[in-house]
């Protein structure tokens, strides 16, 4: 995925451990006799509190999120696995455990920075994510995490920096009336230029071997497609020939539920999209459908029947919906290397022995 393309993801994190939380799935951990500061950052204390709250974050993005827990149902240890840190050909392997501590101290230096050019552009936090963020955040219980060795504050402070300190930087110098604006113009250029909507049928021109079909077992399935469309101009009822599709390849006795018009469309940024299937797409005229012919992936020979759909139908509101995303797909690149360098010029001193301590792996622990 690319960099422009990431959508924050520490936000998504944030968002998935705080279900988590209001679930009342939080393992339990109890640290004893370990100091109460953790480090220093630009100067101030962070306390052990505080780190752990990010350890946690660190912790369940990787063994949950990223499914590392699953490499046990197959007999190996998560905690030997070897993920690269940094970038370039010298970048050290580290183990989880190992790698999740320096990501943490990471994630917590740029927070930092984040912060300081929060307070440099005198840019606040988005008023109503935080808002919604609060009445989230009311429907813990008293002590929700005090076995994993933080408190509640500890945990509402790490969230909301993760949350909207990003966004509201971002959004606060890029969007609308920011100091940096981006102009509706040029998103609109970009959606027009870069956005396609479609719905879809294809099949593979392929044997069960991957082998490309001879030509007139091609033509059998290019006609079929080709059955499809003309039911289709019939009545324009893309959903209605969907449904014939998955009725005639079901297996015998299995229901076939009715699709429903968002089931089959599809829409998106074509840049993020299969290069050749794009080319299919635009082959075909807006508010047509037209069987087409194209290797998927720039390998796997397909015919496929397609219907383009108008990115501009205001049914859609698919301008409305992207704008967020076009503005991080222009701006994000640019943004992350200014926070990246900020981030560099922040003085952080860990306390090691104290770091040693609050071992990710302890958060499987039940107390």
């Amino acid at each position: 995925m690319k960099l422009t393309k990431r959508v924050f993801c520490a936000v998504i994190v944030a968002v998935m451990l705080l279900s988590m939380v209001l679930t009342g799935c939080s393992p339990k951990l109890i640290i004893g006799g370990t100091p109460d500061v953790a480090g220093t950052v630009a100067g101030k204390e962070i306390s052990t509190g505080d780190y752990l709250a990010y350890l946690y974050n660190t912790f369940y993005n990787m063994y949950y999120d990223q499914g590392l827990y699953y490499y046990e149902a197959y007999g190996m240890d998560p905690w030997t696995q070897q993920f690269t840190y940094g970038e370039g050909e010298d970048a050290p392997k580290v183990e989880l455990s190992e790698y999740i501590t320096l990501q943490t101290k990471d994630t917590i230096v740029r927070q930092e920075a984040l912060t300081q050019m929060l307070e440099k552009h005198n840019i606040s936090w988005i008023a109503e994510e935080e808002k919604d963020i609060n009445k989230e955040l009311g429907e813990m219980t008293d002590n929700n995490f005090i076995d994993l060795g933080f408190t509640n504050d500890k945990f509402v402070s790490a969230y909301k920096n993760l949350y909207l300190n990003e966004r509201s930087l971002f959004f606060g110098l890029y969007g609308k009336g920011g100091e940096r604006e981006v102009k509706e113009k040029t998103l609109k250029e970009y959606f027009e230029k870069n956005y396609v909507s479609y719905k879809i049928i294809s099949i593979d021109l392929t044997d069960k071997d991957g082998k490309e079909l001879k030509k007139d077992e091609q033509k059998k399935i290019t006609d079929q497609l080709n059955g499809y469309l003309e039911q289709y101009n019939k009545d324009k009822n893309f959903e209605k020939v969907v449904d014939a599709y998955n009725k005639a390849n079901a297996a015998k006795d299995e229901k076939v539920e009715a699709s429903k018009d968002e089931d089959n469309r599809v829409s998106g940024d074509a840049t993020d999209m299969d290069a050749d299937l794009v080319e299919a797409i635009r082959k075909v005229e807006v508010g047509t459908a037209k069987v087409v012919t194209y290797k998927a992936g720039g390998k796997t020979p397909t015919a496929a029947l397609i219907l383009r759909l108008d990115i501009n139908d205001k049914k859609l509101k698919l301008y409305e919906d992207s704008e967020e995303t076009i503005l991080q797909t222009l701006k994000y690149e640019e943004f992350d290397k200014e926070v990246t360098e900020a981030t560099k010029k922040i003085q952080a001193d860990f306390n090691e022995s104290v770091i040693k301590k609050c071992k990710p792996e302890n958060f499987l622990s039940v107390g």
